[in-house]
């Protein structure tokens, strides 16, 4: 009776359990679909809205953090899709935040510093991977042929890997890689008009992020909206007349105070290599005040504050960090958080 009674119970057991499975399988295939559903549908609301979105990608700088990933910032207006910078973890930002990848229209560098240009193969693979249907266009000052070079030779064995394993209709060849136009300032004092599609407009402007060189900014311009990229650089003349009128200014901003205090206190625990490294990157940045003295006198509707450096990561080192930006300028700033969104409607 006893052997009888066990074997119903085991019986009655592998039944829930094989119900239990069979109901977790069908639980796990439901989220994936609405998943799927709820991102194809998400990236195609983006790529046909009339709005001008730009989504914070990294806000931070080289120094490793848990508050920051490194440079890079989306644009997306008209059907265009275009990246400005690409450092360490903007390629895993791109895909948290759910971005149509497949449809990226280029590549925009400021400079060639690694922050700003690390995961340029891992942008070409994962576009590629996602169904970009021709190489990815990438505009750079002088230098970007070589740069571009580089990454395409780097990547040569991956890429014909996945072609192999996934076939040429599924990871066409052809479609894999990078092209390198190159951006040239004849006149400093001039940006220069290089990109004109559906609407939204590009210029790159000079900058001085001295001993880079040469190193640039970026002007957006899409239905009556102004979006400026600073790229690194110290504060110049010029720069108030390449922000003019902005509704978002994206600039680069480093506490000298906060840099130079961590420089001072690696010396003192006797790490003289950190506390160089930290004096010399003060010299060729911006403070925060000074891009809040640019946007005061450029006009500029919201001042958000990127490539932050040192990380701030807590109260207290953001309220140190913004010290003296308030008196500078009277619109509004924004210390930049990784994956933050903004919107512009169209103004015509």
């Amino acid at each position: 009776m006893i052997k009888i009674m066990t074997k119903i119970i085991k019986a009655l057991l592998c039944a829930i359990v094989g119900t239990s499975l069979a109901s977790c399988d069908s639980l796990m295939e439901s989220q994936i679909k609405d998943r799927l559903t709820e991102s194809q549908a998400n990236q195609a609301a983006m790529m046909s809205s009339e709005n001008m979105q730009v989504i914070l990608l990294g806000t931070g700088g080289p120094l490793s953090n848990e508050t920051r990933d490194s440079t890079g910032t989306a644009i997306i207006a008209g059907g265009e899709f275009i990246m400005v910078d690409v450092g360490p973890g903007i390629v895993k930002n791109m895909n948290l935040s759910g971005l149509p990848a497949g449809k990226i229209s280029a590549l925009f560098l400021t400079h060639f510093h690694s922050d700003h240009i690390t995961e340029m193969g891992e942008l070409d693979f994962m576009t590629w991977a996602q169904g970009r249907d021709k190489k990815l266009e990438v505009y750079g000052p002088e230098g970007v042929e070589q740069v571009v070079a580089g990454f395409n030779t780097a990547y040569a064995f991956d890429s014909s890997y996945r072609t192999a394993h996934h076939t040429e209709e599924w990871m066409p060849s052809k479609n894999s890689g990078m092209v390198a136009n190159t951006l040239t300032i004849p006149d400093p004092e001039e940006a220069v008009p290089f990109f004109d599609r559906n609407g939204l407009k590009a210029s790159v402007f000079q900058v001085d992020h001295s001993p880079v060189k040469p190193a640039v900014g970026y002007r957006f311009e899409y239905r009556g909206n102004v979006v400026v990229i600073s790229g690194d650089t110290v504060k110049t003349e010029t720069l108030p007349k390449f922000a003019r009128g902005a509704d978002l200014f994206l600039c680069e901003a480093l506490n000298k105070e906060m840099v130079m205090m961590i420089s001072r206190i690696a010396g003192e625990l006797n790490n003289p290599r950190l506390s160089r490294q930290m004096h010399d990157v003060t010299d060729y940045h911006m403070s925060p005040v000074d891009a809040a003295e640019i946007a005061q006198e450029a006009g500029v509707k919201k001042l958000i504050l990127a490539h932050v450096v040192p990380p701030v990561e807590n109260f207290i080192a953001k309220r140190i960090y913004l010290r003296g930006t308030d008196d500078a300028f009277d619109g509004e700033i924004i210390l930049g958080q990784d994956r933050a969104r903004f919107e512009l409607e169209p103004k015509n």
